[in-house]
């Protein structure tokens, strides 16, 4: 009894199997896809709403909904600075006579500014910020003109500027750093390779900011 029993489920899970490879098939003989919006996924549209508009597209009400409507000439990103001097010789001029930092240096942002220094620029800049990093001595790039050292005269605003957009063989590192991060490393190759004192540097800005109010 017990054999027979077991010969008759070896038949149905037999049967049940065979049901289930070519039922599931279709016309083309091959399965059906589950879930093929994650296998191929759809071209997306910034500012569409797919989840309302997905086989309404001609509903111009359903377009107009705050999701798919197009922003406002001149919206900016929530937390975006717009930075507004061009990347021209005179943009670099003007952001030289313009721009200060607006960080007041402390420890704790020259210790920022030294590891981004240590991300960013060491490789080429070197470790004493003399151009003499390890590009350099490999010969990928020539010696570097620009060596941080004390009395060097370049302003802060020129610095920022050659950051956010590059200069010469040294491309933009605004999609890499934020503006106070460039801030930040402008005030660490200052005070430590063009030994700037730390608190003059935060007279000046109080001063400037007074004058400003």
């Amino acid at each position: 009894m017990k054999r027979k029993y077991l010969n008759t489920l070896s038949k149905l899970t037999i049967v049940a199997v065979v049901i289930s490879i070519t039922s599931c098939k279709e016309k083309n003989g091959l399965a059906p896809e589950y879930m093929p919006d994650m296998y191929r996924s759809p071209s997306i549209e910034t500012y569409v709403d797919y989840g309302e508009l997905r086989g309404k597209q001609g509903d111009e009400q359903l377009k107009n909904k705050m999701t798919a409507r197009q922003p406002v000439e001149g919206t900016i990103p929530r937390g975006y600075i717009p930075y507004g001097y061009e990347n021209t010789a005179e943009g670099y001029i003007l952001a030289g006579e313009n721009l200060k930092n607006p960080i007041p240096y402390t420890e704790e942002i020259g210790k920022k500014g030294k590891e981004l220094y240590g991300m960013f620029c060491v490789h080429c800049h070197g470790k004493t910020g003399q151009g003499d990093g390890i590009l350099v001595e490999r010969e990928k790039f020539p010696p570097l003109p620009v060596k941080f050292k004390e009395g060097l005269d370049i302003s802060e605003g020129k610095m920022f500027h050659t950051i956010t957009y590059g200069k010469g063989l040294m491309g933009s590192h605004s999609s890499q750093l934020n503006q106070n991060e460039r801030w930040e490393l402008v005030h660490y190759i200052r005070t430590d390779f063009m030994k700037e004192n730390p608190n003059k540097i935060v007279e000046e800005v109080t001063q400037e900011a007074e004058s400003i109010q």
